[in-house]
């Protein structure tokens, strides 16, 4: 099995991130979509790493270096995410950026977000068509919460323009956020 070469001899190396979380299972989720890549295109990609924007580990630095320590001179990002937002248009970039500082002589590239594709509407009917998840009546608690404190079930993500207040559940506009005038 031979790397993949680019035109210039460049040996190419996959780098596929998400956006992290607190939740070991849902990072390692990523890790088994990266193991599953690679074996699927294994003819096509030899190399290839998770990485997660934020945290959680390994971040974007670890996998370039794990890419370039494996023999890539070229770096091909690609994001688990749905749109151009943010993350694919300021972090993903600054984070990549800075991690091929300390590699001269790689290069890299920062693919397209997933985006609206014939190959999502697929999936997304197949989980409609799955119907495995409870259907639940107004008001009804949802039993994936059964052990999560009240205080807990509305999650605050820290780049949200919005806050919870856990002690009432009151949702307001964080102050300093982009919404705040």
């Amino acid at each position: 099995m031979t790397k993949r070469t680019k035109s210039d001899g460049a040996v190419t190396g996959i780098i596929i991130c998400d956006h992290g979380s607190r939740r070991a299972q849902s990072n390692d989720s990523l890790k088994d979509v990266a193991v599953r890549f690679a074996a699927r295109f294994a003819s096509d990609c030899q190399i290839v790493e998770p990485a997660h924007m934020e945290l959680a580990m390994p971040d974007i630095a670890a996998a370039y270096a794990a890419c370039v320590e494996r023999g890539a001179t070229h770096i091909v990002v690609l994001p688990l995410f749905l749109a151009k937002g943010k993350h694919w248009t300021r972090d993903i970039p600054s984070l990549t950026s800075q991690a091929s500082a300390g590699f001269p002589g790689t290069t890299y590239q920062i693919s397209e977000p997933l985006g609206i594709d014939d190959l999502l509407l697929d999936l997304l009917k197949k989980r409609f068509d799955a119907d495995d998840q409870p259907t639940l009546a107004s008001g009804e608690a949802d039993p994936r919460l059964k052990d999560t404190p009240a205080t807990d079930k509305r999650i605050q993500c820290n780049t949200c323009p919005f806050q919870l207040d856990k002690q009432t559940g009151a949702v307001s506009i964080k102050p300093g956020s982009v919404l705040d005038a």
